[in-house]
């Protein structure tokens, strides 16, 4: 069955490690559905930490598809409870959806008519590439403007299961970089990121970018 135009949100959320399950009980109490949390660290950009060696957060990655009159609710309620309105408490941005293949085997399409740029004017830059490889990512971001990003392990429930994002298969040796841009360095940051990995040549890795049409909790 395909229900057409009903607006379907992508909600997504980075949170230091061990709210992730917070978040879902939270989710749940809103009314989602479901929901998926990756593991994942985020680049730490204090001095201080820096000197003492600290480079990296350890983050939980949850992202859950929600109808579009929820998606004020979670904002409000994940806020609340979370605080992402204060300084390194967490970020939550969504997405508009086109597309969704539901497990009752329905299908929700949605026609998105693009109006200008979206109305905070950040971008959503996914890279995925060998393990190993994130520190090039990142480095090649910043050389271009980007603050930093948040690099997702994919990880399966079991053995001979891989993990899934957007319907591409993650191999246990692959990592995923997020990176939230401003628009107008989109263009910069992945000109940069496919130079420096060369991701023109087979195999090399993979980067695409999809409009963030509502955030909280970023700080330049």
């Amino acid at each position: 069955m395909d229900r057409l135009n009903k607006g379907l949100v992508l909600f997504w959320c980075i949170l230091d490690f061990g709210k992730g399950s917070r978040l879902f009980r939270l989710s749940h109490e809103i009314g989602g559905v479901g929901a998926t949390i990756f593991l994942g660290k985020g680049t730490v950009r204090n001095e201080l930490l820096k000197k003492l060696g600290i480079m990296d957060t350890r983050k939980e990655i949850f992202f859950t598809i929600i109808d579009e009159e929820l998606e004020q609710t979670y904002y409000e309620k994940v806020n609340e409870r979370f605080a992402l309105e204060r300084p390194r408490h967490g970020i939550a941005f969504s997405m508009p959806l086109k597309y969704c293949s539901r497990i009752d085997n329905s299908k929700t399409v949605r026609a998105i008519k693009k109006e200008g740029e979206n109305s905070l004017d950040y971008e959503a830059i996914f890279v995925i590439v060998d393990k190993g490889s994130t520190d090039d990512v990142l480095e090649a971001s910043e050389s271009a403007g980007s603050t930093g990003g948040t690099i997702i392990h994919g990880r399966g429930s079991g053995t001979k299961e891989k993990e899934r994002l957007f319907n591409i298969q993650i191999e246990p040796e692959k990592e995923i970089v997020l990176i939230l841009s401003k628009a107008e360095k989109t263009q910069a940051i992945v000109d940069a990121i496919k130079e420096r990995l060369n991701l023109h040549k087979p195999g090399a890795g993979i980067i695409f970018v999809m409009d963030v049409s509502r955030t909280v909790g970023l700080y330049e």
